[in-house]
């Protein structure tokens, strides 16, 4: 059984490199394929789960260490594998992503393992997310700086470029600490729109006028309050529009600043953001529980992501194939009024149940061959 599903991994893996893989190159992809079988199954981040399901026959304790060998490997890191499988299949995930005619990319950053933080750009997929591109460093959350935040946003722009449809908006959505002047320049420039969370106690100015959206009331009938093209900031960064929304799932407004023309998309837009915190949940306590790793290095932590993100997006593959399939009666209720289970359970529920029941299964997105009474 781990065996079978290692080499479904492994096929695709090196599908997505050059013909003829051999020697330490061909060893660390199997080793990765192996780590990412055991993540799978054991749905742990500890080196035990996660050597477990590398195919040779070794001693526990010799998976545990090639497990972390394979982390602290200078050798092995984002650029070098997941970067290649992620480009291969960001226009699939854009095509089955159900967020009609925009791409939204967002950014957060959430604490990871021992004293480490990951600051993460996802996409929007299906309202969860699909990790696209990160970076590790030690400290607690909101330690990224500006620049941080610009850097990492102009990396997803360079290394997804060709890989992004031209015929469709890409917006770019951040909470609080992501609403600097330069990352929203940025945006302007290579023609994506945006839409960010602001402080309560920002300045902006109204045709010459101060202003801070604390100081602001909603209107009864309305459950937002729009002013276009303000200053942003003691720098006056124009053509910024305002939003203050109230949410009624919040008890307190929520200011918002875009360049997105009207309110209403505005809102449709942020809405969208927790997509990230639900990825994380996915990630972290849901399912993997990276942050209870006691990794010490940002390498190794930022490996061990990758891993994750490996295994969470075969997963979701896994599950888009079989959406709407029969199946799905067999593992949960399926109700009329509502969607029972996210379909990243749906994936946990779905691999478990081929496994017990061997069943045949894939990881592609193609169409469903398999045969269920």
């Amino acid at each position: 059984m781990k065996k079978r599903i290692y080499r479904k991994i492994l096929q695709k893996i090196l599908s997505l490199y050059p013909k003829g893989l051999k020697g330490h190159p061909l060893k660390r992809v199997k080793k990765l394929a192996g780590l990412i079988c055991g993540m799978l199954r054991k749905k742990k981040c500890t080196m035990s789960a996660v050597g477990s399901g590398l195919p040779q026959q070794i001693t526990a304790h010799g998976k545990e260490k090639a497990c972390k060998n394979f982390l602290d490997n200078a050798w092995n890191n984002y650029e070098t594998h997941y970067l290649p499988y992620i480009k291969h299949f960001l226009p699939l995930f854009i095509e089955n992503a159900n967020t009609q005619e925009s791409i939204y990319f967002v950014i957060d950053g959430s604490q990871m393992g021992n004293h480490h933080v990951a600051l993460m750009v996802s996409l929007v997929y299906k309202n969860r997310s699909i990790p696209i591109c990160w970076i590790v460093r030690k400290g607690a959350k909101g330690h990224f700086t500006n620049q941080m935040h610009l850097a990492l946003i102009e990396q997803v722009y360079e290394y997804f470029k060709p890989q992004l449809p031209k015929d469709k908006p890409i917006i770019l959505l951040g909470d609080g600490e992501f609403d600097s002047i330069g990352l929203q320049a940025f945006c302007r420039k290579v023609g994506w729109d945006y839409v960010f969370r602001t402080a309560c106690n920002t300045l902006m100015y109204e045709q010459g006028e101060s202003f801070q959206a604390k100081n602001l009331a909603i209107a009864p009938q309305t459950d937002h309050l729009f002013i276009p093209n303000v200053a942003f900031t003691k720098e006056q960064f124009k053509n910024v529009n305002f939003l203050y929304w109230h949410d009624p799932k919040y008890d307190d407004p929520i200011p918002l600043v875009s360049n997105l023309p009207e309110a209403l998309d505005i809102i449709s837009a942020y809405d969208k953001r927790y997509s990230i915190e639900c990825l994380f949940k996915d990630l972290k306590s849901t399912s993997f529980n990276i942050h209870k790793t006691r990794l010490t290095s940002a390498a190794a932590i930022s490996n061990l992501i990758m891993v994750a993100a490996f295994a969470f997006t075969l997963l979701i593959k896994l599950a888009t194939k079989y959406e709407h399939h029969d199946i799905r009666k067999y593992l949960h209720r399926l109700r009329p009024d509502r969607v029972v289970c996210s379909i990243f359970f749906y994936a946990l529920e779905l691999i478990d149940y081929f496994l017990d029941e061997d069943i045949e299964f894939d990881f592609h997105f193609s169409k469903f061959s398999m045969n269920f009474p």
